[in-house]
């Protein structure tokens, strides 16, 4: 997975601020996990809804989360299937393990819902970031 560039930079700040940052850096994670998880779920493609139902998050440790679809066939609506696959770069060591035998030839079209909903969670963060630096710093 990519990092994000200038995350390492404001942490270190924050963190100069204390206790008080810590709690912000773990609030911030927490909200933006959840958003993340919240737009996949608007991003997701909908037949019974199992795949959206299934869309959620788990805490790791205060700075981590752990995103998830458990519907078993969440990656092939993500990537594709067929044909139609189309794996982001960063994404290609966890789509391969998804890979089908090639016993049929099934075309899904890709319907992209959690990469793009962490695409725009990475910018919401460090954004958060940021604004609370600016908010301790005053």
């Amino acid at each position: 997975m990519a990092k994000i560039k200038g995350l390492d930079k404001v942490l270190k700040e924050l963190k100069s601020y204390g206790e008080k940052a810590e709690k912000e850096i773990e609030n911030v994670t927490e909200f933006v996990a959840g958003d993340i998880v919240d737009n996949a779920k608007m991003l997701a493609p909908v037949d019974n809804g199992k795949l959206r139902q299934g869309i959620g998050k788990q805490k790791e440790n205060p700075l981590n989360y752990k995103i998830f679809a458990r519907e078993k066939y969440s990656a092939y609506m993500e990537f594709g299937t067929g044909g139609l696959v189309n794996v982001p770069n960063e994404l290609k060591e966890l789509a391969i393990l998804f890979k089908g035998k090639g016993v049929k030839q099934i075309n899904i079209k890709p319907q992209p819902f959690l990469y793009p909903s962490l695409v725009n969670g990475r910018k919401l963060y460090l954004d958060e970031l940021k604004e609370s630096l600016k908010q301790l710093s005053k």
